[in-house]
C-alpha cells in the first residue's frame, strides 16, 4: 500500500459536500472541522489536521461515481422500498409535487444526495389523484412499497395539519370567550349574571332602584324570586325570602344556596312576589 495518498499536501483543495456535524469525507478519508455549517458543497483547504472553508460551490455530483437510488420524496426524506432517510440538496425556492418519482446517489458515509427527478408513470398520477380525493389505493396496481408508504405518510400528515387547525380555531374561540366573559364582567350585568351562575340560578331581568340599589329576578329550581342588591358590593339589601333578618350577611353569590336549601327542607317562605 502506497501510504503517500494520505499524506496532506500543502493548501491542498477538496470539493466535498457537507451534511451535518463536525466532519466531511471522500472516498478515502473523514476529513474534521472546527465548526458546523449550512448543508451542502464547498471548497475545503486543508489546514493541519483540519479542513477549512474557502467557500461554498456549486454542486460537483457528476465529478463521484456514487449508486444511483429511486424513490419518493416526503418532507424532505427520501423513501425507497427497502430504505429511507433524509434528502440533501433538495431544490430550493420550489416544491416536488407529491408522488414525483426521484433519483440520488448516497455519498460515502451514506447520507443522500438529490440527483433529479424520474419521469413518472400513470401509476404516480393515479396515486395522486387518489390522494386529492381522499380515496384508498387498493384498486391501484403496480403501486410499490415505496410508493404506498409515501402516499400513507402524507395522508397522516393531512390529517395531523387538520387536527392542528381544529385545536387553533377551537383556542381562537375559547379566547374570544374569555376576552368576552371578561368584558362581561366589567358591566353591572355581566357581574350580576356571573354571580347567580356560581350556584345555578339564572338571571331573568335586573333595574336600577336608586342610585347604589338594584332589584334583580332570577330563576332557580323552577321558580322565579326577586332580591334587592347593593350595585357596588352585590351585596344582599333585601332577599326576598324569609331569612330572619341575615339578608345583609349574604352576597348575590351566595343567596341561592340559601334559597335551595329552604325550598328542600320546606321552609321555603317568600316576601316579594314575582
Amino acid at each position: 500500500m502506497d501510504y503517500r495518498q494520505f499524506l496532506q499536501k500543502p493548501d491542498e483543495l477538496l470539493c466535498l459536500p457537507y451534511f451535518e456535524g463536525k466532519s466531511v469525507c471522500d472516498d478515502k478519508l473523514t476529513y474534521r472541522l472546527r465548526e458546523t455549517l449550512q448543508p451542502g458543497w464547498y471548497q475545503f483547504r486543508k489546514s493541519g489536521r483540519y479542513l477549512s472553508v474557502a467557500e461554498p460551490i456549486e454542486p460537483k455530483l457528476a465529478s463521484w461515481k456514487l449508486p444511483r437510488v429511486r424513490g419518493y420524496v416526503v418532507h424532505g426524506r427520501l423513501f425507497g422500498n427497502d430504505f429511507q432517510g433524509r434528502l440533501f440538496g433538495l431544490p430550493t425556492g420550489q416544491d416536488l409535487a407529491k408522488f414525483t418519482p426521484v433519483s440520488a446517489r448516497r455519498w460515502f458515509d451514506g447520507h443522500l444526495l438529490y440527483e433529479t427527478e424520474e419521469f413518472e408513470t400513470e401509476v404516480e398520477v393515479k396515486v395522486r389523484e387518489t390522494y386529492e380525493e381522499e380515496r384508498s389505493i387498493e384498486a391501484i396496481k403496480a403501486v410499490t412499497p415505496a410508493l404506498a408508504h409515501a402516499f400513507l405518510l402524507e395522508c397522516t400528515q393531512r390529517e395531523l395539519a387538520r387536527e392542528v387547525e381544529r385545536r387553533a380555531r377551537e383556542e381562537a374561540e375559547l379566547q374570544e370567550q374569555a376576552i368576552e366573559l371578561a368584558r362581561s364582567q366589567q358591566t353591572l350585568e355581566g357581574r350580576i349574571s356571573l354571580a347567580l351562575s356560581h350556584t345555578g340560578a339564572e338571571l331573568i331581568s335586573w333595574r336600577r332602584a336608586g342610585q347604589q340599589q338594584v332589584v334583580v329576578r332570577y330563576r332557580l329550581v323552577g321558580s322565579r324570586f326577586e332580591c334587592v342588591i347593593d350595585a357596588r358590593t352585590l351585596q344582599i339589601l333585601d332577599a326576598g325570602i324569609c331569612l330572619s333578618g341575615a339578608d345583609e350577611a349574604l352576597n348575590l353569590s351566595s343567596l341561592p344556596s340559601a334559597v335551595r336549601e329552604a325550598v328542600q327542607s320546606g321552609r321555603l317562605h317568600v316576601l316579594r312576589q314575582v
